[in-house]
């Protein structure tokens, strides 16, 4: 796959870029959408809290009141007109509201005090949108997670990450790059995502999560057909496997069959092990359902991992009802079962989530 996926970059990269430079682009960065130039500061928010009841094994369930996934959000964002381009910024805090503490609940999660924090930085950047596309610096989420990224229960005990049924870690699904740059830009159909590590900090606490040089991009082509979406994505490690670099792969696709019912698959190849997934090959396919006021998830994916005797399969089903504009309740399980000596896991969750 790995010999395939670079001759597909190489392909579209230079389509995309090129008709990008030719014809101007506008950027998709999801940050940004909605604002209005000279629209002043804007504050937003979501608030979630969640039941869930995690088994391991045969051992006894856990039962924990909590938002580890830091699903509830404060954030800022504004952009402002300079002419030819504009100014646009964008912070973005998640925190826990059932237990105060923005990180997890294990016992070593307050060795030091920059793990007792009530808030804590998701994403913080500054940047400029221009003719040719966005440009920033700061830290983001990384093109290889939000391309390609279909779980509706994502940051949630839920999550299809936290279960091995995609990858995880700053290189993978829940990738969120500190000290970074970004360029997103658009033309038509095709939308370009990447980002790139730029701190040389090594010293504790002040290290960012991914290295100098480390780099990850996507590539998204929207409307192939009627309702189909394609793309592919690469996470890059320059100092993985002694310096010779590793990469973790995607390929994505979603198809809307009917209005209320849309397809998706993605395909993961992963050296960068990472947020409770080894590396191996990762295959995800799911259906999204819509019946009035509910939006139903299936998933399957199926882990081939590298290590033997641990493959493994993760079947998930959730429903979210939609209780308001701003408010959902959802529902759901998701089990991964392994083959040989490893331990299934269970999850059972109940969470409520207000958006502001």
């Amino acid at each position: 796959m790995g010999r395939l996926m670079n001759k597909l970059y190489t392909a579209v990269m230079f389509l995309a870029v090129s008709s990008i430079a030719v014809a101007g682009g506008n950027s998709s960065h999801s940050a940004h959408s909605g604002m209005k130039a000279g629209s002043g500061v804007h504050f937003f928010g979501q608030l979630y809290v969640g039941f869930d009841k995690r088994s391991t094994g045969s051992g006894n369930s856990v039962d924990s009141i909590r938002d580890d996934g830091g699903k509830s959000r404060l954030g800022l964002k504004f952009k402002e007109n300079l002419g030819s381009m504009s100014l646009v910024g964008h912070a973005e805090w998640k925190f826990d509201i059932a237990d105060g503490n923005s990180t997890s609940d294990s016992s070593s999660s307050c060795n030091d005090a920059a793990d007792c924090r009530t808030f804590d930085l998701h994403i913080g950047n500054l940047g400029f949108m221009t003719p040719l596309g966005y440009i920033g610096i700061g830290s983001f989420e990384s093109p290889y997670k939000t391309m390609g990224m279909y779980d509706s229960n994502m940051d949630t005990a839920l999550a299809l990450n936290a279960h091995g049924g995609t990858s995880g870690g700053a290189f993978g699904i829940a990738g969120t790059w500190d000290s970074s740059i970004m360029y997103q830009g658009a033309m038509g159909p095709i939308e370009v995502g990447y980002i790139r590590g730029m701190s040389s900090e090594t010293a504790g606490a002040t290290a960012p999560n991914v290295k100098k040089s480390d780099y990850a991009l996507g590539v998204t082509v929207k409307h192939v057909m009627p309702g189909l979406e394609l793309g592919i994505a690469r996470s890059h490690d320059k100092s993985g496997d002694s310096n010779r670099g590793i990469s973790n792969d995607k390929i994505f696709a979603s198809y809307k069959v009917m209005p209320n019912l849309g397809a998706f698959y993605t395909e993961e190849e992963i050296e960068i092990a990472g947020g409770g997934t080894a590396a191996g090959d990762v295959t995800t396919v799911g259906l999204h359902y819509t019946m009035g006021n509910n939006m139903i998830q299936f998933v399957h994916a199926q882990g081939n991992m590298d290590a033997a005797t641990t493959d493994y399969d993760v079947v998930g089903l959730s429903n979210e009802m939609t209780l308001s504009k701003s408010s959902s309740l959802t529902i759901g399980v998701t089990r991964k079962g392994t083959e040989g000596t490893d331990n299934a896991i269970s999850t059972f969750a109940l969470g409520l989530l207000h958006k502001f």
